[in-house]
Order: C-alpha cells, then sequence, then structure tokens
C-alpha cells in the first residue's frame, strides 16, 4: 500500500509540474483535466495491485534478508538494519543493470547513482512499514501500520495538492497558455530542424518543403511538398489558433496548433494521439534566410 501510495503522490506532482509545459494535453481545458482525474484514480488502482507485486517479490524478501542478517550476526533487529539491507539491494541491483546499460553503450557513469538512488527511495518506506506491520512483539501492529499508512497517504495526498493549487493561485507557478501570435509574427520560415520547413508568406500563403506527415498510428507516411493558405483564428476562445491547409498535402488529423513562448514560439502537430504526448515541432527561425545582396 505504500508503493501505491508513492506512487499517486509521484504522479500528481508530475500533473501539477506539467501544468507549466506546452505538452500538457491535446485540447488542454476541462476536458483533459477531467481527463487528468480520472487516470489519477486509474493509476491509484494500478498502483495497489503493482504493490501487492512488488512487495511479494521486493520489499518482503528484503525484510525478511534483514531478519536473518540480525539472527546470524547476533544484533538486534532494527530499523536502521532494514534501511540497510534495503541499500545493499539497491547498490547490487544498480550494478547490475547499470554495467548492461553501459556495456550496451547508453549512459554514463552516472547511471549508477541515479540506478541506486531511485529504488532505495521508492523501497525503503515500504520496507520500513512491513517490518514494523510484521513486528510479532506487538499484536494488531499490521492493523495499525495499514491505517497509519492509508491516512498518512490521503493526507500527503491532500497537502501536494493544496500546496499546488496554492502555488498556481499565487501566481508563483503559470498555468501554460499559448502565445499571442498576430500575422506579422506568423510571417517567415519555420524549421523542424531536419530539412522540412513551412514559409509563412504576408498575403496569407504558405509554401511546405519536406515538411513529415504521420498516419493515425503516429507512423510517418511520407514528406509534404506544396503552396497552400494559412490564417490566423480571430477569436481568442477557438480551440485551433492557427487554420493551415496545403494541396496534396495530407492534412494532420488533429490540425496545428500554436505553442512556444512569446520569444520562441513553435507550431505543432499532434503525432498519433494528443495523450501520446509525441508532437511534430516546427520552430520560427530568428533570421530570415538571405535572399540576395542588398540594392546600393
Amino acid at each position: 500500500m505504500a508503493i501505491g501510495a508513492e506512487s499517486v503522490i509521484a504522479a500528481l506532482v508530475g500533473v501539477l509540474y506539467l501544468l507549466q509545459s506546452d505538452s500538457h494535453g491535446g485540447e488542454g481545458g476541462l476536458g483533459w483535466l477531467f481527463g487528468t482525474m480520472f487516470a489519477l484514480v486509474l493509476l491509484a488502482v494500478i498502483s495497489m495491485i503493482a504493490g501487492l507485486a512488488v512487495s511479494a517479490m521486493a520489499v518482503l524478501p528484503l525484510v525478511l534478508l534483514g531478519r536473518v542478517v540480525a539472527r546470524r550476526t547476533g544484533r538486534r533487529d532494527s530499523w536502521q538494519l532494514t534501511l540497510a539491507t534495503v541499500a545493499v539491494g539497491a547498490v547490487a541491483l544498480a550494478l547490475l543493470i547499470g554495467s548492461c546499460m553501459l556495456l550496451a553503450g547508453f549512459g554514463d557513469l552516472l547511471v549508477y547513482p541515479i540506478l541506486a538512488l531511485s529504488p532505495f527511495v521508492g523501497l525503503a518506506p515500504a520496507a520500513l512499514c512491513a517490518r514494523a506491520a510484521g513486528n510479532p512483539g506487538k499484536p494488531g501492529a499490521r492493523w495499525r501500520v495499514l491505517g497509519g499508512v492509508a491516512l498518512g497517504g490521503l493526507g500527503l495526498l491532500a497537502v501536494t495538492l493544496a500546496v499546488g493549487v496554492a502555488a498556481y493561485s499565487s501566481g508563483i507557478l503559470k498555468i501554460y497558455e499559448p502565445p499571442l501570435l498576430m500575422e506579422a509574427d506568423m510571417v517567415g520560415v519555420w524549421t523542424d530542424g531536419d530539412g522540412g520547413s513551412l514559409r509563412f508568406e504576408a498575403d496569407g500563403t504558405v509554401t511546405a518543403e519536406g515538411v513529415n506527415e504521420y498516419e493515425a498510428t503516429g507512423e510517418q507516411s511520407g514528406a509534404c511538398n506544396g503552396t497552400g493558405t494559412w490564417q490566423l483564428a480571430e477569436n481568442e476562445g477557438v480551440g485551433r489558433p492557427l487554420e493551415l491547409s496545403i494541396a496534396d498535402c495530407e492534412s494532420p488529423s488533429f490540425g496545428w496548433d500554436i505553442g512556444g513562448t512569446e520569444e520562441h514560439p513553435t507550431v505543432f502537430t499532434w503525432i498519433g494521439e494528443p495523450d501520446s504526448g509525441q508532437r511534430y515541432i516546427l520552430t520560427r527561425q530568428t533570421t530570415m534566410p538571405w535572399d540576395g545582396p542588398a540594392e546600393d
């Protein structure tokens, strides 16, 4: 149960953090918010099931190993020994996985401390709770620990939510909003950094060169080359701020959106479903292409 509570709180922190980012949802708004709340509830259920599996495969064996070490060495079974056992297990796991990653060419030496710290932070609270719940000298300890974890988890969840709401309400953190661009801001060349570009003209025409096209599954289906039209929506409340149509080019299922910041705006379309989090992004060039020598 402790692992499930940790997972839900970590997910809530992730959601609160993503509210600042321009990739926090396909359409945003209440629909995205309710979808997120449903996802948190679903995550809670899945986390409880996964927590039972992790407890059986990792937490309980580590607690039992600590007790065996205590008996063999003549030491008293203590919470410090439980933490030491978890630490040894985390380091052993980090050495195994980290070595495999380095041999495969992924990462550097920093993977070792990261891989060791992550399971220790995740398993240590659960191991301490399991040790306390299984204490033979304290009848009813299991139910007291279970109640404490439930109340503590709900309390931390409420505090995390309250701190997040307060941070956004006070302006310390700000929910992301796309930049409000004028037509003049759109004029120019926007590139994907890999040879694809859109050139927006002041007369409402747009030229695409090598712009990626994607199927509904998210697979790239080709490249778009052609000329079409573009315009910005007049109402700020519309769901699609940028309307773009190019002949002989497959229109993205979710159209084009404006993202980024006022200083570094982007135009993007979702790859596959918006909840996949994958986007095809083009960034405005800071300098215009050289059109030729200046006249004297």
